[in-house]
């Protein structure tokens, strides 16, 4: 900042000058300095150099005032105080700096910050810390771009590593979205179970199948018929039963006649069983079946049957 102020002649504004008197005395007649006002201009410029050039942290420290001089000391006695309290509170405030649930950007600019602080007061944070505990502050969900920065040979400036981490971090946004917070998760799943659940073959995506074991009785969902799609009844016992059967679609006449011919599920039992591993079934009809061939065998036939098949 010195340089910028040396450049444009503006350095006497930040040391100990006194500006010249506002009015001057010519011929016993009191009029304006000019050189008062040329000043002026000069330390409003000098002050507005000094201002654009401070963060949003440092931009506090001198509120309320509007002279170069006056800015430069705030500054300086903020910055400038070099005491090892000091400087063992802006080291531990840099390590035990996290990302927590702020963006990349945030983070970075909080670390810089405190880097610069460092830096002011003679005691600059070595580059291979800074990597070090930057990595570090991004958090577990940053691992496997750590270990990737880590193995990197020889190990990336800081400045690069700041710009690889907030390109990774849109990256992330832009395949994952926005994190759902964990309220708003709890209702949207409870809304997409209960949209599933009025569905055809909606059982899968229910979400009362986790808890089907734990309590069978309370958390089973209620009948629900695959043919004209609605609840408190099954396939087998739809009053429309024999009209789906007789409908052109193959898919729904062969589910009908299924239905129709064997299906026999009560409010008793689930609406659904396992595959017992039988290798031959016994039917009414043929109707619903692709491949079949006739029982020639005379070994004794066991099982529970419909009452088309007594």
């Amino acid at each position: 900042m010195t340089l910028l102020l040396a450049h444009h002649k503006l350095s006497a504004h930040i040391k100990d000058s006194s500006p010249p008197s506002e009015t001057v005395t010519v011929n016993d007649k009191t009029e304006p300095n000019p050189e008062f006002a040329s000043w002026t201009a000069a330390d409003q410029k000098a002050a507005l150099l000094l201002l654009s050039s401070l963060t949003e942290e440092a931009a506090t420290e001198v509120l309320g005032f509007t002279g170069a001089r006056q800015i430069w000391l705030a500054l300086e006695n903020t910055y400038s105080n070099a005491s090892i309290e000091r400087v063992q509170a802006l080291r531990d405030s840099l390590q035990q700096l996290t990302k927590g649930s702020s963006s990349v950007t945030e983070f970075s600019r909080k670390f810089k910050l405190l880097c610069e602080q460092l830096a002011a007061i003679g005691h600059p944070v070595a580059e291979t810390d800074k990597l070090h505990w930057f990595l570090r502050g991004l958090g577990p969900s940053y691992e496997g771009f750590s270990i990737v920065i880590r193995a990197i040979k020889p190990a990336p400036l800081f400045r690069d590593l700041v710009a690889q981490a907030e390109s990774h971090d849109l990256f992330s946004q832009s395949l994952h979205g926005a994190v759902t917070p964990p309220a708003a998760f709890h209702a949207q799943n409870k809304r997409e179970s209960s949209t599933q659940s009025r569905g055809r073959g909606s059982y899968r995506g229910s979400s009362s199948r986790g808890s089907y074991g734990r309590g069978r009785s309370n958390n089973r969902r209620p009948p629900h018929c695959q043919l004209c799609r609605t609840n408190d009844h099954y396939a087998s016992a739809c009053p429309d039963l024999r009209t789906f059967a007789a409908q052109s679609s193959p898919l729904d006449d062969s589910l009908a006649k299924a239905f129709h011919a064997q299906c026999h599920v009560t409010h008793d039992s689930p609406d659904w069983t396992g595959d017992t591993g039988a290798t031959d079934h016994m039917t009414p009809t043929q109707d619903c079946l692709h491949h079949s061939t006739f029982y020639k065998g005379s070994e004794n036939k066991t099982g529970t049957c419909s009452r088309d098949m007594r």
